[in-house]
């Protein structure tokens, strides 16, 4: 687990709340042990365990014994320094005088609640999960607090300028390169007990176009793929896309011809070549908003690291390990 996605956090709240089981909370014990201080404010190994919990489900179905434990210990130190983060974040939020407007945090309940068939069902999840409507208020308002002064601090601040984005795009123009492009139909027969049979079916295909039945008459009476309402249309494919027997012939092969039967472990195809398109590359207007949304990111990857690193001079921390303390 990572801290940087910071607006993925309301997400991962939610999701520990909604999937802690009774089996999980058999597996986990829960205490008020405090871990670490942040500013004058504990850290409990509750805290840790309530977002450990559904990474704990994941992993159990994956891991076992030693490396099950491995995990679960790495993954609860990451979830250790990303609550510590959070409450430096917090405490800076509180130190710039930031508020939340509660309608803010009305809007995300709403929402949490259309998941559910009825208010009684969404107050009784909460229920078996040992917390509260407040206690879900609580931990959104924290939320959005952080969402707001990393946004004040850093988001803010943050401009990408078009040189920016024309020098990334000279410097990466392989990323943007779009490789040769085949406009396919397809009859499909799907192999079964009698594979002979199918081959001499597909054969008979190719004889019937060979002799000028149309490919599509032909798609309607014997494909047996779900795109032949599509009158086998499978529009253009990317070299590269397709397996390499399928490939090595499609690719080949001229406008308005079509292939010989092709054998795959799934069954018979036949394609026709309905149009083609050179490999090119994206010009830049084509992608400037998905660079600029990029360096948008890595900036505040840079900048957030650069100003939680900041706030931890600034800030008191204690961290107690098996009964010892570091600062």
């Amino acid at each position: 687990m990572n801290y940087r996605s910071i607006f993925s956090l309301l997400i991962l709240f939610v999701i520990s709340i909604l999937l802690v089981t009774c089996a999980v909370a058999q597996q986990t014990e829960f205490t008020q042990k405090i871990l670490a201080v942040v500013g004058g404010q504990a850290i409990t190994q509750t805290d840790v365990d309530e977002l450990l919990a559904p990474i704990y489900l994941q992993y159990k179905n994956t891991y076992k014994g030693n490396d099950l434990k491995q995990k679960l210990d790495i993954a609860r130190a990451d979830i250790l320094e990303q609550i510590i983060e959070d409450k430096l974040i917090l405490h800076e939020a509180k130190r710039r005088e930031l508020t939340v407007d509660e309608k803010e945090v009305d809007k995300l309940i709403e929402d949490l609640k259309q998941d559910f068939s009825s208010w009684e069902e969404f107050e009784q999840v909460l229920k078996n999960q040992n917390t509260s409507l407040t206690e879900l208020r609580k931990r959104y308002r924290e939320q959005l607090l952080i969402k707001k002064a990393v946004g004040k601090a850093i988001i803010s601040k943050i401009i990408i300028s078009p040189g920016e984005v024309a020098d990334y795009y000279e410097a990466h123009k392989n990323d943007f390169k779009i490789p040769e492009q085949i406009h396919l139909r397809s009859i499909f027969l799907n192999v079964n007990n009698n594979e002979e049979e199918i081959q001499k079916k597909a054969d008979d295909i190719y004889a019937q176009l060979e002799k000028g039945t149309p490919f599509v008459e032909l798609v309607e009476k014997y494909s047996e793929a779900p795109n032949v309402v599509d009158a086998g249309d499978m529009g253009f494919i990317k070299r590269g896309s397709l397996r390499a027997e399928i490939e090595n012939t499609v690719f080949t092969l001229k406008t308005g011809a079509y292939s010989k039967p092709l054998k795959t472990p799934a069954g018979y195809y036949i394609f026709k070549i309905e149009g083609k398109k050179e490999a090119t590359t994206s010009p830049l207007e084509n992608v400037q908003e998905n660079i600029r949304r990029y360096l948008f990111e890595e900036k505040i990857k840079v900048r957030l690291k650069e100003w939680i690193d900041k706030l931890k001079t600034t800030t008191l921390i204690e961290v107690k390990t098996y009964g010892k303390e570091k600062s």
